[in-house]
């Protein structure tokens, strides 16, 4: 018993510390300016090894792509290693000293300590997946709001570069964050085409990529920018409306499951409850 409680105060240990490392190891605004300029960025080389072990150079650069569609900037993928690590220590240590606390045998512990383990390992990667697509579903929500802004400003004379910072100031949200880091990025001397394209590249979402694709044809081709602001929000406009179609045609599939599990059982007994007492009774 002593020494399975050693063993669970090392995985607890363990766990602390690798979590408290990926807090520690944060990246910033310009780590993520000077990774965009390297397909390949180089992470810490003290932790080269330990992220390395878990996922090759490839699947890192997966999963800094994955961050940054998250907007966890501050994120590094080192740091959200060690948090996938740490958190499956954590869980593999507290499934021990469940099992350990209900006298179950050695077997029963060292698999609920590996069941713990592996759904602490994936869990993070979910909770990434759903900030992912929320943050996604924003941005898509907020476009055509920003184009209407943006296409009345440079209409009133103003340049694409001030009409994109005055609704920036008035708007909230990651699409506004978004163009605030592009509007940073042309400041400090990038061509506006390449922040735009850094900005499609990094959110990765489809119509803020015809957004992005559109300016940059415009700009490059010449034309009417208003117009071409006008066009793009009533297209955002209506993709946005032909999703809120498409998910409440999905509703009534969804509801199936639901209603089968919850509306059924109290059905059957609002039914055969009065027969059954009846039954009981004689």
């Amino acid at each position: 018993m002593i020494l399975t409680v050693s063993i669970i105060a090392l995985l607890f240990a363990g766990a602390l510390f690798a979590v408290g490392f990926a807090v520690v190891d944060r990246g910033d605004d310009m780590s993520r300016r000077l990774a965009e300029l390297d397909p390949f960025p180089a992470e810490n080389a003290r932790n080269d090894k330990i992220v390395e072990s878990l996922v090759d150079a490839k699947q890192q650069v997966v999963l800094s792509g994955r961050l940054a569609e998250a907007g966890w900037y501050k994120t590094t993928v080192i740091s959200f290693t060690l948090t996938r690590l740490g958190a499956a220590v954590a869980l593999a240590a507290a499934g021990a000293l469940i099992a350990a606390l209900l006298h179950a045998s050695l077997f029963i512990m060292a698999a609920a300590a590996l069941v713990a383990a592996i759904v602490g390992f994936i869990a993070p990667s979910f909770v990434l997946d759903s900030a992912v697509k929320k943050r996604k579903t924003q941005i898509a929500r907020r476009i055509p709001d920003l184009l209407d802004m943006v296409s009345t400003t440079v209409e009133a004379g103003t340049a694409l570069n001030g009409a994109l910072a005055v609704a920036v100031t008035r708007m909230q949200g990651p699409l506004s964050e978004e163009f605030r880091m592009t509007l940073s990025d042309i400041r400090i001397g990038m061509p506006r085409a390449d922040a735009l394209t850094a900005l499609a590249r990094r959110v990765q979402q489809v119509d803020l990529t015809s957004v992005v694709t559109a300016l940059v044809q415009t700009e490059r081709l010449g034309g009417n920018v208003a117009h071409v602001l006008d066009e793009l929000a009533e297209e955002a406009r209506h993709r946005r409306m032909s999703r809120a179609e498409e998910a409440a045609a999905k509703l009534p599939v969804k509801m199936v499951i639901p209603m089968a599990l919850f509306m059924l059982p109290a059905l059957f007994v609002m039914i055969f409850g009065p027969v059954a007492a009846e039954m009981l009774n004689k």
